[in-house]
């Protein structure tokens, strides 16, 4: 296994936390959270806490949907959940638990991916009928971001709960299968051009790959179907997954070849190892 992608992913996810709490050190070139936030003067805000901002009050403000298109923009080229797999420090801190977890027990019961589609639909009505932005107000990593900037202990009770869930029950329930905001940028990774492609030839079957994957089933279609790239939304860019090769079989970048129309297309089938 290298670390190629590892290092640089844990810098990102580091500088993430140390940026969040710049203000309380003194610096001001970064102000705001993971909602909203303006870094270097450029006003950056979250999406999906936008469109519940317009739904909840039906007033749109010009400057936070700028920074809401500009964040959306970096995301669909990137891959939506790569913010996920790069940014969030609930993913962060919830990734360091399924490490330690997988030490003192036996693999847990997952949820559908689905599950997360339906929990951004019942937020959304909920913030239509009520004008609460729901997720803002309950969200582990918006309290996160809070107790980082305020320097405070108290709330983290929550994300800690999560944690603990996680890690002795559901391994990363929440980011995998309850998230919303993860939810969300799934739908918007399933355009993105940015793809982790597949090279069949170079594959022994191993199953490294999916041992290490965060969500093995966006996986799956390449050996069950003969997909030359994941297309799933739910991906998170993390790139374990070429990390863990050791025949480079897997690549990243925006463009492959055609995808075949059978597996039998494509030569030797792929042997799925459990994760």
């Amino acid at each position: 296994m290298t670390s190629r992608w590892w290092l640089p992913r844990r810098a990102v996810q580091t500088g993430t936390i140390l940026l969040l709490a710049s203000p309380v050190a003194g610096f001001t070139f970064f102000s705001g959270n993971l909602a909203s936030a303006e870094l270097a003067g450029v006003r950056l805000s979250d999406p999906l806490a936008c469109l519940q901002a317009v739904i909840g009050s039906g007033v749109l403000i010009p400057s936070f949907l700028f920074g809401a298109l500009l964040v959306t923009s970096g995301y669909f080229v990137l891959g939506g959940r790569s913010f996920c797999g790069w940014v969030c420090p609930v993913g962060f801190l919830t990734e360091l638990v399924g490490k330690f977890s997988r030490r003192v027990r036996r693999r847990g019961r997952l949820l559908p991916l689905a599950t997360g589609r339906y929990v951004l639909a019942a937020v959304l009505v909920t913030v239509a009928a009520t004008g609460v932005p729901l997720f803002e107000v309950l969200s582990p990593i918006g309290i996160v971001g809070r107790a980082i900037a305020f320097a405070s202990l108290v709330p983290l009770l929550v994300p800690a709960a999560i944690l603990l869930v996680e890690g002795v029950a559901a391994p990363r329930v929440w980011c995998r299968s309850l998230c919303p905001l993860g939810a969300f940028y799934a739908l918007i990774a399933r355009c993105s051009p940015l793809k982790v492609g597949f090279h069949r030839e170079r594959c022994t079957g191993c199953g490294d790959c999916v041992s290490v994957c965060p969500v093995p089933e966006v996986l799956e279609p390449l050996w069950d179907q003969g997909a030359c790239r994941v297309r799933a939304g739910e991906c998170t860019r993390c790139l374990a997954c070429l990390d863990s090769c050791p025949e480079r079989a897997l690549s990243v970048g925006f463009r492959f070849k055609k995808e075949p129309h059978s597996v039998t297309d494509v030569g030797r089938p792929i042997e799925k190892s459990a994760p």
